[in-house]
């Protein structure tokens, strides 16, 4: 379990960190609000230990944060206050529970493991997995009632595949939830402790496969059957071959015949003859009149559409019919806070959802709470129906355009329904195919991300369309997985030898084939972004955004829509350098780039071009606004306190040029050499302010709150 303690005070830190990891949880320190929320949005933590009284970002502010983004770890905070008031405030932000400082140290271990029960991981006095018993009190480790010495890291990755049941997990996964950040060691140390592991289990009589490595995939402990047989005698290694084969016949002809039983009724009862397969818009508004007029607005645009007039009901036909996009009016709720909660967890949930916001509100500070929170698109209310339905098909548009795409060549057509309807769900797009001779023609116009082939097909068999696949300019690298009923080694052998990158067996398991397509396009996503993402700020590089930028250009000029680039440079970060080192520049520069990526989301190209010079451009945004989003976004800058090492507190801020399409310029070379001179204009004008091409007598700075 990991544990994430916020703490300014060094000695309270230490006390609680010493505290938990003799309790055998992976414990991470941050000694103040925004370092805390920095290592939140990258890391998967247990619970937050969080003291009231912190630098930067009070412990009230950042837990309140966290529930406003979704997040649903449990959370208990610390205080040297402890009256009924303060702890009211605390649990209305979102804490779980709440204890005063110096925490006891037997009840705060009784605190967190009933707070870790009630966030769904259970806690049995000792843990069992067939003849392995686990009693994390004790850290005593049993195989068949011999005692296995293991290390407390052993121990740890020992209890968490038996807490996790069946689950695959991944080195990366292990590492991020068994070793604190600052120590993540290489890929290498998983294999040694997995590998002690499984020879201290074996000395004590377990099989050879109690930890089973996945190909591909990882590790995960050996499902219970599957080592009862491992080491049953009487089975498989006495087993004739014939036998196994006629024994698996025959189960295969009693489902046959089970599925002939079925009567046509039967089938039709169980299965709609037709489903609507057009994009469903989930109107949440409390005015059922406009509600009914965008509805039928939406059947001209090619959409299907339901209306929730009350947040429960919304949230019942979410659960009920997952909706393809969301137009959401916040006033559903009085306050608006429920409400703008399920904003959050639609767009950070797999798949996300777009949600688009149609409000009455239109103050500055409303909008830029929908876009931390991750709303696509922000809506004044009254608007034309044609105007918000464009908006919701382009949302629509853009989340399926953003979707993973997974192509399948099978000459069964019931598989194929199987396997889109396995994979669907996790947010992919899935083509399908069962004629191997129209292969080319759909690869090329689905262009998918991965490919998977049945083995043995008539005409064409997966082993021919992958070696075809393999000899292309284009495809040459296309991840492949094969279908094969025959996994033996000669089977293997070949599909390796043509190209497969993987081979899934049939029958086959839902759980392990989608563990496997994630896990490769996870791969895949990792690889593309090496290449386009600047790795210190997680925003696009050049070469990315750049690309980007065309498309943009491209698409303004069609629909004949303004753009606005900016290009901000940060003030004084070589001076920051020179006083407080790199380290904290590098600091500077990681929370910089979240902070943009939280203000900035949809419709937008954020980048770091080179140093501390970042691109950020704006689609259908005239000037006025790109100048306004850009004011508030130096305010909250401004407001933001930076620590350094030696504990000194700084503030930063950046200038900033803009200029707009097609006003400045029509292609990006022009429109970027505006901007960079507006940007000189700001830096001649004393910095932290933001100037716009061809107006050389308007500053704009935030006014001072």
């Amino acid at each position: 379990m990991k544990i994430l303690v916020v703490e300014d005070d060094e000695a309270i830190a230490e006390m609680l960190v010493c505290m938990l990891t003799t309790k055998n949880y992976t414990v991470e320190v941050a000694n103040d609000g925004e370092a805390a929320w920095e290592l939140i949005v990258v890391y998967e933590y247990d619970l937050l230990l969080i003291d009231i009284t912190l630098p930067r970002l009070d412990g009230i502010s950042l837990c309140r944060r966290v529930r406003e983004h979704g997040y649903q770890m449990q959370i208990m905070l610390l205080t040297g206050r402890g009256s009924s008031h303060d702890q009211a405030i605390g649990l209305d932000a979102g804490a779980d529970a709440y204890m005063t400082k110096p925490p006891d140290r037997e009840e705060l271990i009784a605190r967190i493991r009933a707070l870790l029960r009630r966030g769904g991981t259970t806690f049995d006095s000792v843990l069992k997995w067939g003849n392995l018993q686990l009693d994390p009190a004790t850290r005593e480790v049993t195989y068949a009632e011999q005692p296995l010495f293991l290390s407390p890291k052993e121990f740890a990755i020992l209890e968490f595949f038996v807490r996790n049941g069946r689950r695959v997990f991944t080195y990366s996964t292990i590492l991020d939830r068994l070793w604190a950040y600052e120590e993540t060691p290489s890929e290498d140390a998983v294999r040694t402790h997995i590998k002690g592991i499984r020879q201290k289990l074996r000395r004590a009589g377990a099989p050879t496969n109690a930890i089973e490595t996945v190909y591909g995939l990882g590790y995960r402990l050996k499902p219970l059957e599957s080592v009862t047989d491992s080491i049953d005698p009487n089975r498989s290694a006495t087993q004739p071959i014939q036998q196994q084969i006629h024994n698996a016949l025959s189960e295969q002809q009693e489902i046959d015949r089970a599925a002939d039983d079925l009567t046509i009724e039967q089938i039709d009862r169980q299965e709609p003859l037709f489903t609507d397969e057009r994009p469903l818009l989930l109107i949440i508004d409390p005015d059922r009149q406009l509600a009914e007029q965008l509805m039928n607005e939406a059947v001209n645009w090619g959409f299907r559409s339901a209306i929730s007039t009350t947040l429960a009901a919304a949230e019942t036909k979410i659960d009920r019919d997952p909706p393809t996009v969301v137009l959401l009016d916040p006033d559903i709720t009085h306050p608006t806070t429920d409400s703008l909660k399920l904003l959050a967890k639609l767009t950070h949930q797999t798949p996300a959802v777009p949600v688009l916001v149609f409000t009455s509100h239109d103050r500055l500070t409303d909008r830029l709470e929908v876009a931390q929170l991750g709303g696509h698109s922000f809506l004044r209310k009254p608007s034309p129906l044609a105007q918000v339905l464009k908006a919701v098909a382009q949302a629509a548009q853009q989340a399926e355009a953003a979707k993973q795409r997974v192509m399948i060549v099978d000459n069964d057509p019931q598989i194929l329904a199987n396997l889109q309807g396995l994979l669907e769900p996790w947010g992919l797009s899935v083509t399908t195919l069962d004629d191997p001779q129209q292969f080319w023609e759909t690869l090329e116009s689905c262009s998918p991300d991965l490919l998977i082939l049945e083995m043995n097909m008539p005409i064409l068999s997966g082993v021919d369309l992958c070696q075809i696949v393999r000899n292309d300019s284009r495809w040459g690298s296309l991840p492949i997985i094969f279908l094969t009923t025959n996994p033996n080694i000669e089977t293997i052998d070949r599909v390796y030898s043509v190209g497969a990158d993987d081979f899934v067996s049939k029958p086959i398991a839902g759980s392990e084939l989608v563990s496997r397509v994630i896990n490769r396009l996870d791969r895949i996503e990792l690889l593309r972004n090496a290449a386009e993402i600047d790795r210190l700020t997680k925003l696009s590089n050049r070469h990315k955004s750049t690309q980007d930028l065309d498309k943009y250009l491209q698409l303004a000029a069609r629909q004949n829509l303004p753009l606005c680039l900016a290009v901000l440079d940060l003030d004084n970060l070589k001076a920051i350098n020179e006083r407080h080192g790199y380290s904290t520049g590098d600091m500077v520069m990681r929370q910089w780039g979240q902070l943009l990526r939280q203000t900035f989301r949809q419709n937008t190209v954020i980048a770091r071009w080179e140093g501390d010079e970042f691109v950020v451009a704006l689609f259908d945004t005239i000037e006025a606004e790109g100048i306004q989003r850009l004011t508030q976004l130096l305010a909250t800058l401004q407001r933001r306190q930076f620590v350094a090492p030696d504990r000194t507190q700084f503030r930063i801020a950046f200038s900033a040029g803009i200029a707009q399409y097609p006003d400045d310029g029509t292609d990006l070379p022009t429109l970027y050499q505006a901007a960079a001179a507006a940007l000189h204009q700001s830096k001649v004008a004393g910095c932290a302010c933001i100037s716009a091409a061809g107006d050389t007598q308007t500053i704009n700075r935030p006014t001072e709150s």
